[in-house]
């Protein structure tokens, strides 16, 4: 076993995507696969790919030439950066837009490259992040039906990310509305209606879904098991795929409270401490620099994280029933943004089970 490792349960995973396959199949939808928070590692797209999973969103071009199945499209989540323009149409098969400069772009590449690249045209309903705002939907989308080489695939929206904004049967129902106005004023069929992420699922559960839209973009309730509005739990659906080990590299009783005069910590922060009398102290191989300790929660309930440096994390485990030992490893469960930052970090070991 090496630590710190990042330790995934792939029976436990494969039973929450059926679960959700069989769940968006009942509701007559279709959603792609959200890779980026686990930077498309193959081992788990691999699980994703043999419980018939065939799309893949992710908002990274090098985690999309990753999935290299040859019967599988890729959606480029994050708007495309004019950087990028040529490995945008070479990598994925469908992107998200907003600006018709952005558009044009790819539509220059992929004619040079004899494709037909298809965009989502995101509309801005108050989430304030990515998107047009609805009142411009309509005519941005005509400027976009101008270029040969893209095809407007579909409509779609996010909610949950920026202003944190919940969807509802009203804003999504600006969506569904402004994509029948631009099929009826341009003539052409909108394959997709995208009616957000993880966060919509309560509208499936609850069963007030507008019925026009027929794609969702699901990362964080696969592998969580939660729909992201409320933090309900799915039924049948596991919340304990992931969990974060680390070994204890000291184990000492020291004073709670630093000893002499106190600045700023080694991240430039001003820490204030309590003093709790002497206390069993162990230092795990796992910082900063590879995750935030408010977004991981140890599973022994009597222990407590004490803080972080870079590559140290401090924790007291005075009251435990286990009596720990140098080389013993602890276990965490862990949250997106703490998934997201393991998966990133290389020196965090991915070990499956």
């Amino acid at each position: 076993m090496k630590y710190p490792a990042l330790i995934t349960n792939k029976a436990k995973l494969t039973e929450n995507i059926h679960t959700i396959n069989k769940f968006c199949n009942d509701h007559l939808k279709k959603y792609c696969a959200v890779t980026k928070c686990f930077c498309a590692n193959p081992e788990i797209v691999d699980v994703y790919y043999k419980a018939g999973v065939r799309e893949f969103a992710d908002a990274r071009i090098p985690n999309l030439k990753r999935i290299n199945y040859p019967d599988v499209a890729r959606w480029l989540l994050r708007l495309p950066m004019l950087s990028e323009i040529e490995d945008v149409v070479k990598y994925s098969d469908i992107s998200l837009n907003s600006e018709v400069k952005i558009v044009a772009a790819l539509s220059e590449a992929a004619l040079k490259l004899g494709k037909k690249h298809k965009i989502i045209l995101m509309i801005d309903v108050g989430d304030l992040r990515e998107g047009v705002l609805a009142e411009n939907a309509v005519e941005t989308a005509g400027e976009m039906l101008k270029y040969e080489g893209i095809e407007l695939y579909g409509i779609g929206v996010n909610f949950n990310c920026f202003g944190g904004i919940i969807p509802n049967v009203e804003n999504v129902s600006i969506v569904t509305e402004k994509a029948r106005e631009i099929a009826e004023k341009y003539g052409i069929d909108i394959p997709v209606i995208s009616g957000g992420n993880s966060g919509s699922m309560h509208l499936l559960t609850d069963q007030t879904m507008p019925s026009e839209v027929n794609y969702l973009r699901l990362g964080e309730v696969v592998f969580f098991g939660r729909e992201t509005s409320y933090q309900q739990l799915i039924e049948n659906m596991h919340e304990d795929i992931f969990r974060l080990e680390v070994e204890i590299i000291e184990l000492q009783k020291k004073p709670s409270m630093p000893i002499g005069e106190a600045g700023l910590n080694a991240l430039g922060e001003k820490v204030t401490f309590i003093d709790k009398g002497d206390m069993l102290r162990a230092i795990v191989a796992c910082g900063r620099q590879d995750v935030y300790m408010d977004k991981i929660t140890p599973l022994d309930e009597k222990i407590e994280i004490l803080g972080q440096s870079s590559d140290h994390m401090i924790i007291d485990v005075t009251h435990s029933d286990k009596k720990y030992e140098v080389g013993d490893a602890i276990s965490f469960s862990i949250s997106y943004a703490s998934l997201l930052s393991l998966s990133t970090s290389e020196y965090i070991y991915k070990l499956y089970e």
